[in-house]
């Protein structure tokens, strides 16, 4: 679970900044109120997206046995979770001048600020924690089982089963609806009061992404948004992230260390490989800016 919240912690920008898109301007309001202390890293109100990132090709890399288990299995990894690096790069693209100034980018202040939030989030963990060990301490006895020997024992149900397919509410933007029909969930017309769209889970849907996968997506974002994987780790240690050290231990586990950058002529030959003989990184992303 702490590892799955860490590979979440390098998608909070991009969810939290759908609205900031290539050319619009971007209202604080239209942010959720988490991530209203992360505004003032865009810079200005009006965002600009970089042209392009590293040219990726231009470099050589060796060939493979793509035979081999282990390529090919990586291969379906890439394959499948790279339609959610296309729709997160979209999102993060405008923030690529930031993880390249880097932490320095970021006002004391606010690290403070994130800090003290962080620090009383964990200490009302801890209190609710102590309030439910006490309230289950003090609950009564449960009642004694009915004897076997009592008879006319009736039994009423109401309704049918009242487990069904679950329902949220998104942000009518491009990016946000097809990251989440990415994770499952259907689009639909109805809107509610906020102009939200209403999304329905797909109760067949088996795409959900493991912990190895999710750690192969952020690899694969730092591909496309360069310095994103180095200013995460700095930023998690100066608002002293719970529990990053285990989240860094889990992602080494899985292959996919989070304060390795993507090299693509090195240990990531392989991926990149894969990348270039499907033309991944020449496909159209399945959302864009509006």
């Amino acid at each position: 679970m702490a590892a799955a919240r860490g590979a979440c912690f390098f998608l909070l920008l991009g969810i939290g900044f759908s609205g900031a898109m290539q050319g619009q301007e971007v209202d604080t309001n239209a942010v959720p109120a988490a991530f209203r202390p992360y505004v003032h890293l865009l810079g200005s109100a009006e965002v600009i997206a970089p042209a392009s990132g590293p040219d990726w090709r231009s470099m050589d890399i060796k060939d493979y046995d793509q035979s081999r288990s282990k390529y090919q299995e990586l291969e379906a990894l890439v394959l499948k979770v790279w339609p959610q690096v296309q729709i997160l790069t979209v999102m993060l693209d405008s923030l690529r001048p930031v993880f390249l100034n880097g932490i320095d980018a970021v006002p004391q202040d606010t690290l403070l600020a994130q800090r003290e939030e962080i620090s009383e989030g964990r200490a009302e963990s801890k209190a609710q924690r102590k309030a439910d060990r006490k309230a289950r301490k003090n609950e009564p006895d449960p009642a004694p089982a009915p004897s076997d020997t009592e008879s006319d024992d009736v039994s009423v149900s109401f309704g049918g089963d009242a487990d069904g397919p679950d329902t949220l509410f998104i942000q009518d933007d491009a990016c946000m609806l097809a990251l989440q029909e990415q994770n499952g969930y259907m689009s639909t017309d109805s809107l509610d009061g906020r102009g939200y769209r209403m999304m329905v889970e797909d109760t067949a849907f088996e795409g959900e992404l493991g912990m190895k996968e999710g750690f192969l997506l952020v690899h694969l974002l730092d591909r496309q948004n360069p310095g994103m994987l180095d200013f995460a780790d700095d930023y998690a240690k100066a608002v002293r992230l719970p529990f990053w050290r285990t989240i860094k231990m889990f992602s080494r586990l899985s292959g996919y260390r989070l304060n390795r950058i993507y090299d693509p002529t090195g240990a990531d030959g392989r991926i990149e490989h894969i990348i270039r003989k499907h033309g991944l990184d020449l496909l159209d992303p399945p959302c864009s800016p509006e």
